[in-house]
């Protein structure tokens, strides 16, 4: 029976096993209670939790990993919003076993994988066309818009009867499942994993905050925390040459508008990549979630603005895909290197998000 409830499996972890043999739960948690519990004290035999947020439309599992920090401040890591760039998804598991094994992070952590696991399995499929211009597996259909731009309009909630987009366009049913475990969760900051074929631009990138109405609420901690992870790829010897460090640091993608001045409106990049039907315009994940929410019709699912971090991977390949013994030694640190600046930097104790960046605030 497909099944439209979403619940949350959660299945002590006994050992470092590989997630598809984490299939006994001990508990079941219904979604819609992970705001008001405590994770930290959460009763259990371990601080680490494999979860099921729901099913694909070909009924693939979408799982998620929760993770105990020493705080009970909330951050989540997304990969795999588009299945094609599974080099990110790499990112994300290596993420998975490196917190297995080591010390708590300093914020307790949803970790989703791989958000559009048909997508992913379409990619994987076809490994002659993994990080080609093709881009299989990106999309879920050739009619259906780009996975990373079916957000709400900026500054409302997501509408749980209409399930629409801002451009009224129904959401994908993974994406669905992300934007109630966002609500669920109120995570205060979020990295979404990409992947960039064009390698001159990969790096990690912040979207600046605003209000509901979208004034600027201050630029700078976002960026210096995106700027601190670039560092720490770059003389860890990863590649981060979006970042510029070298020359005139950036944490701003290079298609994205300037950061605005705080008080001042910050301009959004809606159009996205011009393709046919306009399926690649609309609101994307890092735009939505840094743009707090005071809606109306949908007031339980206000919120202040998220600290967002966009990372771009060099290339699409995972290690496995590439033929050269070096090759896939060299990709292998890489994905390495940049799932440690996550754990490092980003799960860390830097520029922790203060309760006075309201949601209504703009002064």
């Amino acid at each position: 029976m497909k099944r439209i409830i979403i619940v949350l499996w959660v299945a002590i972890i006994s050992s470092y096993a590989d997630a598809a043999n984490l299939a006994n739960a001990d508990s079941v948690l219904p979604i819609s209670k992970l705001g008001s519990i405590n994770f930290t004290n959460y009763p259990g035999k371990a601080n680490t939790y494999r979860a099921i947020l729901g099913y694909s439309q070909q009924e693939r599992e979408i799982e998620a990993w929760y993770f105990a920090g020493e705080t009970s401040n909330r951050a989540m890591i997304i990969g795999g919003v588009h299945g094609s760039e599974l080099s990110a998804i790499e990112v994300a598991r290596e993420l998975i076993r490196q917190l297995q094994s080591g010390p708590r992070p300093y914020y307790s952590v949803i970790i989703i994988p791989c958000l559009f696991p048909d997508n992913a399995a379409t990619a994987i499929n076809n490994p002659a066309l993994i990080g080609t211009v093709n881009n299989k597996g990106r999309y879920s259909a050739t009619h259906t818009a780009d996975p990373n731009r079916q957000m709400p309009a900026l500054g409302r909630g997501f509408d749980y009867q209409r399930s629409t987009d801002y451009l009224g366009r129904l959401i994908e049913k993974e994406n669905q499942l992300l934007l109630k475990a966002i609500d669920a969760f109120r995570p205060q900051r979020i990295v979404n994993l990409h992947a960039i074929r064009n390698i001159d631009f990969a790096g990690i990138y912040a979207d600046p905050r605003t209000d509901s109405d979208g004034y600027a609420l201050g630029y700078e901690t976002d960026s210096s925390l995106a700027v601190d992870m670039a560092v720490y790829i770059q003389l860890q010897k990863g590649v981060v040459p979006g970042n510029k460090l070298l020359t005139q640091p950036s944490s701003l993608y290079y298609k994205d508008p300037i950061a605005a001045l705080r008080g001042s409106i910050q301009k959004r990049n809606l159009t996205g990549a011009n393709l046919p039907g306009g399926k690649g315009h609309g609101v994307s994940l890092g735009g939505w979630a840094s743009t707090a929410i005071a809606d109306p019709i949908c007031p339980d699912r206000n919120r202040p603005a998220i600290r967002l971090i966009t990372v771009e991977f060099p290339g699409y390949k995972r290690p496995a895909d590439y033929r050269d013994q070096t090759q896939r030694q060299m990709m292998q640190q890489q994905v390495s290197i940049y799932s440690n600046a996550i754990r490092e930097i980003f799960l860390g104790n830097y520029y922790v998000e203060q309760p006075a960046l309201s949601t209504f605030a703009r002064n």
